[in-house]
């Protein structure tokens, strides 16, 4: 059996979400940074773990305030969401609680989300208890930490992401 399956990718405006996505797919990094406007989508075919066959979608979603009333038409539909933070900038994970998690839940419901703490490869400024502590609060199955730059666990958290959606629909 072949699952199709949309993901989304959210968090604040630099993140790494688009580094990521590119890192998963064409296992490219660029050190350019360019906003994102509206939304980037991917397509992938994985094969999992669990030995399912799945297409996944990836919409790598804006993060700049001006999006904020076309962002949940770009919602609609998805199967599960890669929430990320930048460990480089606590604020981030803070956006990750107070906006992003609750825009989420608004626009999807309970569908199943991972945590991304990305740019791991930098110096971080937040502690693992305040991730763990931020993981507990808005729910997620995992907490992933990845590195767009290295490589470090990209593939890792879109390949759980999938997997959760899989065991959700089970």
């Amino acid at each position: 059996m072949v699952y199709h399956i949309k993901v989304i990718i959210i968090g604040e405006s630099g993140v790494g979400k688009t580094s990521l996505v590119k890192k998963f797919i064409s296992s490219y990094f660029s050190k350019d940074y360019r906003v994102s406007i509206g939304t980037n989508l991917y397509v992938k075919e994985l094969l999992l773990k669990s030995g399912n066959n799945v297409t996944i979608q990836i919409w790598d979603i804006a993060g700049q305030e001006k999006w904020i009333k076309m962002r949940h038409f770009y919602y609609k539909g998805a199967h599960g969401a890669l929430i990320v933070g930048d460990i480089t900038r606590g604020n981030t994970f803070e956006q990750l609680k107070e906006f992003w998690n609750q825009d989420l839940k608004k626009y999807c419901g309970d569908i199943p989300k991972i945590l991304v703490v990305n740019k791991v490869d930098l110096n971080r400024i937040i502690s693992n208890n305040d991730i763990e502590k931020l993981a507990q609060d808005i729910d997620v199955e995992a907490t992933i930490f990845t590195s767009a730059k290295n490589g470090q666990n990209v593939e890792n958290a879109f390949h759980q992401i999938a997997e959760a959606i899989i065991t959700s629909k089970e």
